[in-house]
């Protein structure tokens, strides 16, 4: 206050002195006409003439020198005893202040994201999930430097922030990573918070708050700071790396820091951002849907990864890979609803029929080459003979019958299903179920008296139009392509003829209807791995019809067990329109088919949409694949790519080499509609004490009573 007084009576001395200097220079002043008027009167006179003349000017300019100090009074008072927001300084706090205000913050944000651990790192996951919070931090750092024998001490105290949105994926991660261990609270939280503050400044990509801060460059006192005490975040990150290491080392960890280190490992590990995780499948299309449960493989942790839900599956292995012991074995060996299996090599059956007899339901087996150990299934049977359906059912068996060639001339093949068509639909016409043997059929297209009276048939079908319309175009081809459509149908029906295949489809020892009957039976289909390309007529028709018939009737009520169908080497059967059918349509009538196949180039040979059929699959299964097809990168390409923690690289998950590797050797990659890929352990059968026991053959019981017979 002194000062301020003492400011404004130099100012008053001040303009009374240059008051006096303007008077005097008044008083000798000339006029217009260059007289000096003034001076006929004394100074001492002149003083009132003076004061009267320029009253006005004297008081603004006497009121204006006592406000300029004023002015000058407040610039000062402000400048010593006022903050300024926008100057970036703080008022001045001491070192302990500092530190017990760094402390605060921390436990803070500590109570606001919950009272412990498991709260707080629920909240972080979900806040990491989200991106939308804004993070800050309190630090205060302090050094030395020397020169020569001098020492400096530095400081800088000081807030940064920033949002999640805006942090690139690798720091976001580490941060992540250190707020789960600054929760865990383990005894190093003051690492923890050096660590969180240069995660959140970023080199400088965080927005810097109020600082305080002594022997530093006043342009940049955060980013000198950050820099003495290592705070770059590649610093920062190899630090973390290291203290991630060194307590997954030391074994025995808190609870709470060893979920938080296993977690943040698994992350930093290759491909670990990449893969489904056992607590991330309740999201996904492996959560469970219903109590029909379909085993896949385990987890590295021992969980199972499972699917409920009513799509199709399908398993791409090469030989000895470890398929049927993983896949087909312990899934009929657990299995309780109705099932069909194509059984290439006869393990299944000799390995999973025993308890499924003893336990599920009734087995039939279809072995055509083995009549005196087959049950027996006649196809024709279940042709339906009402006008509206016998054509349509009659040319689906002649489409199953007639293995579609490579050769580019289809016509043959077309010409040939159109007769076997029209002969099968004559003697389904002609006969009652119980009176249709195939050996009909093949007498027909074999030409003379069989293919006369089968045309005079077709005439007499008035009531199906169809018919008779093939009855005038077969008698006006000309003999010459008659006789090779009929070469064609013969040679396509090979599969049919002999005394053998005769018998076991004498009859009909059950309907493709039982496995909705609620008995829930079990079929099994079994060729010789070297007698299928002979016989792929027969199990052509053998499944196709099965599933024609499931899909062809109503609806099923809700809650139903699905049919299982299990199809081992698929794609040696050719294409069948009724399996993608069934894919496309098949849950709503509650079919699940699990397709196998040894490579998908061979899905991609018997099936023109071969890669959308697997794409309509809900759950792909790969095993052993390899570098030479190609499906090894194109896996690698799929399962995608990830940002490297350690280095913020973009790489893959899995490199191609890895997959078809030794790596993979006892493991499986596995994708789900809509979910990451799933990396699980193959679960071999004959090592499952529980599931060894249940392996066995059931005894062949020939059809009694119960039987169809024709």
């Amino acid at each position: 206050m002194d000062a301020v007084i003492g400011w404004l009576f130099g100012g008053f001395l001040l303009y009374v002195v240059v008051a006096l200097v303007v008077l005097a220079i008044r008083h000798r002043m000339t006029d217009d006409e260059g007289d000096k008027p003034n001076e006929t009167l004394s100074l001492g006179a002149y003083v009132p003439v003076f004061l009267r003349r320029y009253r006005i000017r004297l008081i603004i300019s006497a009121i204006l020198t006592l406000i300029m100090p004023l002015i000058g009074c407040a610039a000062l008072l402000t400048i010593f005893f006022s903050r300024s927001a926008k100057s970036g300084k703080m008022v001045y706090k001491s070192e302990k202040q500092w530190n017990r205000d760094e402390v605060g913050a921390n436990q803070a944000w500590l109570a606001s994201l919950g009272p412990d651990h498991d709260t707080r790192a629920a909240r972080i996951e979900a806040m990491f999930a989200e991106r939308t919070e804004t993070l800050e931090a309190v630090k205060f750092l302090t050094w030395d430097t020397w020169s020569g024998p001098e020492k400096t001490t530095s400081y800088v105290g000081f807030s940064v922030k920033r949002n999640l949105a805006v942090i690139d994926n690798r720091e976001r991660e580490y941060l992540r990573i250190v707020e789960l261990l600054n929760s865990a609270t383990d005894g190093q939280e003051e690492l923890y918070r050096f660590w969180r503050a240069a995660l959140i400044w970023g080199d400088g990509k965080g927005e810097a708050g109020r600082s305080q801060y002594q022997n530093v460059d006043a342009g940049r006192p955060v980013p000198t700071a950050f820099e003495h005490k290592g705070g770059s975040v590649d610093r920062v990150v190899s630090a973390i790396n290291n203290h991630l290491t060194e307590k997954r080392r030391a074994g025995v960890l808190p609870a709470a820091l060893g979920r938080a280190v296993a977690d943040a490992s698994d992350r930093l590990a290759p491909g670990g951002q990449g893969w489904l995780k056992p607590e991330q499948v309740a999201e996904t299309t492996f959560a469970p849907q219903s109590p029909h449960v379909l085993h896949i493989g385990s987890f590295p942790t021992g969980e199972a990864l499972t699917y409920s839900g009513e799509g199709s599956m399908i398993t791409i292995a090469p030989p000895r890979s470890g398929k049927t012991q993983c896949h087909v074995f312990p899934n009929l060996l657990t299995w309780t609803g109705p099932a069909v299996v194509l059984d290439i090599s006869g393990d299944i059956y000799e390995t999973t029929s025993k308890w499924r007899a003893e336990n599920v339901g009734p087995v039939w087996k279809f072995s055509p080459l083995e009549p005196d150990a087959s049950h027996c299934y006649n196809p024709l049977t279940f042709v339906r003979g009402h006008p509206d359906y016998i054509w349509e059912d009659a040319k689906l068996l002649a489409e199953m019958m007639i293995v579609p060639s490579n050769t580019s001339e289809a016509f043959w093949d077309n010409e040939a299903r159109t007769v076997l068509t029209a002969a099968i639909a004559h003697v389904c016409y002609s006969n009652p179920p119980e009176n249709r043997p195939m050996h009909a059929v093949l007498d027909i297209v074999y030409g003379g008296e069989a293919w006369q009276n089968m045309l005079m048939g077709l005439r007499m079908a008035v009531d199906v139009r169809v018919m008779m319309q093939h009855a005038t175009a077969f008698e006006d081809m000309n003999e010459k392509t008659l006789s090779s459509v009929l070469q064609t149908a013969r040679s396509s029906l090979g599969a049919w003829a002999g005394e053998r295949i005769s018998r076991v489809t004498a009859r009909s020892d059950w309907s493709p209807l039982d496995l909705r009957g609620g008995g829930n039976p079990t079929i099994y289909i079994y060729l010789r791995p070297n007698e299928v390309d002979a016989y792929l007529s027969l199990l052509r028709v053998f499944i196709g019809q099965h599933i024609r018939m499931l899909t062809g009737g109503p609806v099923p009520p809700r809650g139903s067990p699905p049919i299982l169908f299990m199809l081992d080497e698929l794609p040696r059967l050719k294409t069948m329109p009724p399996v993608d059918e069934a894919l496309n349509i098949g849950a709503k009538y509650g079919l699940r088919l699990w397709m196998f196949a040894q490579s998908v180039g061979q899905m991609q040979e018997a099936y023109k949409n071969a890669d959308g059929m697997m794409s309509a699959c809900a759950v792909r299964a790969y095993m052993n694949p390899t570098g030479a097809d190609g499906l090894a990168e194109r896996l690698s390409e799929e399962i995608g790519y990830t940002d490297s923690l350690v280095d913020g690289q973009r790489r893959r998950v899995v490199e191609a080499a890895e997959l078809a590797g030794p790596a993979f050797r006892e493991q499986m990659v596995v994708f789900g509609l809509g979910s990451r890929p799933a990396r699980v352990r193959k679960d071999l059968a004959w090592k499952d004490a529980t599931l060894s026991a249940r392996m066995g053959a059931a005894d062949f019981v020939p059809a009694g009573d119960g039987a169809r017979a024709s």
